[in-house]
């Protein structure tokens, strides 16, 4: 109301020629209904509009300049095609919305002055109006707007494809990512080419400072969790996805989802919002979806109790640059970029195969009942030590990634499939930086935290041993499958049949890798024909 009435006093002092003056309401007399599209505002060098008129092919695309003129430095983008505008929380961290009619009309009528004619005693004159709602659908409708495109939001200083690092708080055009620079946040000066012992400074600040209370079983866990700590720093580096970083332990109390906010908080300044686990397949592609549109750096799954089995979260781990879904209540797809760190948290979940092959392992052991109560630690207040030295550890993982770039960005050796471009460069950077363990005891992982494939590669070693590579009809394998305690539901045994063949059709041509007394064996499971209209199957071995 204020600002209106600023107007209505401006209007009565200004003399611009356009009309005369109604005493009683402060409103421009116009005397001419001649419809005026854009010129300048009584108020300042923004554009009018008026909100009356239905030219939409004329008024669309002079909106769009007074918009894009006001977006200077940016806050709106498109981000997955779609108009967005970045804003903050309560807690000061950067939020990505989509641009509603409600949001869109807010920056539209704060980008230019909007009037409509009246009569007022015969005369028509000029008030204070706001864009229509075919205005502002129109505007949102309009495709491949000039807005700055928007990959990602990051917290910290990142390093750029190119190897430049983006320290300065803003857009990025070059690199379409947006740095939110929080107050009071500085990062020490890193040296262009670090010296060896900088670098061990640097791996013994963050191994041993930051990490070296949490208890990894091995060093391949610490090496996982060096890798996930490292990773928003250098997203923009690995053209490809990058895997979940699980964060497993035996006993509830460990320490699994304080590990996730330290692996975070260099990146992000603040704690990690978490999210919980899909109830089933609807609800897992809401919540991917839902919290990709904000653009988030890190995506931590928390607590994990049920299964881990989704067929959006396999997919989306896989999606590179865009993972696309159909917006919930419509029939529009949208698709997101999926830059994210991803970490998963549980005690000795159960992951399904899709995933556990999207997945590397950080398991942690307290070795003791109650690990909730254990003494002694660096940092008795590890989160207040980590808002006092979140520069120091941002300059140390700045120190190790400059190390790796002057060495020439030397690759990882182990490749994880579907990952090799994350492999390659978090593996090298590993490597160079002294750090052993990558990617090591991925078969030790996939066995325990896949019991179907278990399952599975029992089933298939037994029907070996039992029919070799005969040709066999589901009720001939049927005991087989009961004995090596393959899930075939708490159905009759005609149910349980009719299950055993629609897996083995959707396990027709799988390989497995098993041991046996003689020795390792490669078997892969076949269809073998049909006899009297039911298929028959074989177990055929490999050389």
């Amino acid at each position: 109301m204020s600002a209106l009435l600023d107007y209505l006093a401006c209007v009565r002092s200004s003399k611009e020629g356009l009309g005369e003056r109604d005493e009683g309401t402060g409103a421009r007399v116009r005397h001419q209904l001649d419809p005026v599209l854009s010129r300048p505002s009584p108020l300042s060098s923004i554009p009018s509009f008026d909100a009356g008129s239905e030219d939409l092919a004329t008024i669309t695309p002079a909106v769009w300049r007074a918009v894009l003129a006001r977006n200077d430095p940016p806050r709106l983008f498109r981000f997955g095609a779609i108009p967005s505008r970045l804003e903050e929380d309560d807690n000061g961290a950067p939020a990505l919305r989509p641009l509603t009619p409600a949001r869109a009309r807010h920056e539209m009528v704060r980008s230019a002055h909007w009037f409509k004619w009246a009569k007022r005693g015969g005369e028509s004159v000029e008030l204070a109006s706001y864009p229509s709602r075919a205005v502002v659908d129109d505007f949102l409708a309009t495709p491949n707007s000039e807005l700055p495109v928007l990959t990602r939001i990051v917290q910290s200083p990142t390093f750029a494809p190119d190897g430049t690092l983006h320290r300065e708080p803003g857009y990025n055009a070059s690199t379409k990512v947006f740095y939110h620079c929080g107050p009071g946040f500085e990062v020490p000066t890193i040296a262009e080419t670090p010296r060896a012992d900088e670098v061990a400074n640097a791996v013994q600040l963050l191994s041993q400072d930051l990490l070296g209370d949490f208890p990894f079983v091995g060093a391949a866990e610490k090496a996982t969790a060096l890798a996930a700590l490292i990773l928003p720093f250098v997203r923009d580096m690995i053209p490809g996805p990058t895997p979940i970083h699980l964060l497993e332990k035996s006993t509830p109390g460990t320490g699994a989802t304080l590990l996730a906010d330290c692996l975070t908080f260099p990146a992000l300044g603040r704690p990690l919002v978490a999210m919980t686990e899909g109830r089933d397949e609807d609800e897992w592609r809401k919540r991917l979806l839902a919290k990709l549109r904000g653009a988030p750096a890190a995506v931590n799954i928390d607590n994990v109790r049920r299964p881990l089995d989704s067929a959006a979260l396999s997919s989306v781990l896989t999606a590179y640059p865009l993972w696309e879904d159909r917006l919930l209540g419509m029939s529009e797809i949208v698709g997101v970029p999926v830059r994210c760190l991803w970490l998963v948290t549980g005690n000795n979940p159960s992951l399904s195969n899709e995933v556990a092959r999207r997945t590397i392992r950080c398991r942690l052991d307290a070795k003791t009942d109650r690990p909730w109560l254990r003494t002694g630690f660096r940092h008795p207040d590890i989160r207040a030590w980590m808002v006092q030295n979140r520069g120091r550890l941002v300059g140390a993982i700045l120190t190790i990634v400059r190390a790796w770039l002057t060495r020439g960005r030397p690759e990882g050796k182990r490749i994880l499939g579907m990952f090799e471009a994350w492999s390659r460069v978090m593996g090298g950077l590993l490597e160079n930086a002294g750090v052993p363990g990558f990617l090591e005891k991925l078969d030790e992982f996939y066995e325990q935290t896949d019991p179907h494939g278990a399952c599975w590669r029992a089933f298939v070693l037994l029907w070996w041993e039992k029919f070799a590579d005969g040709e066999k009809g589901v009720a001939d394998l049927w005991p087989v499958a009961q004995e090596a305690g393959l899930d075939l539901g708490d159905g009759q045994e005609r149910s349980q049949r009719t299950r055993l063949g629609k897996m083995l059709g959707s396990n027709r041509d799988r390989v497995f890798d098993l041991h046996t007394g003689a020795g390792p064996i490669r078997l892969r499971v076949e269809k073998a024909g049909t006899s009297q209209r039911a298929a028959l199957w074989t177990v055929r071995r490999l050389k």
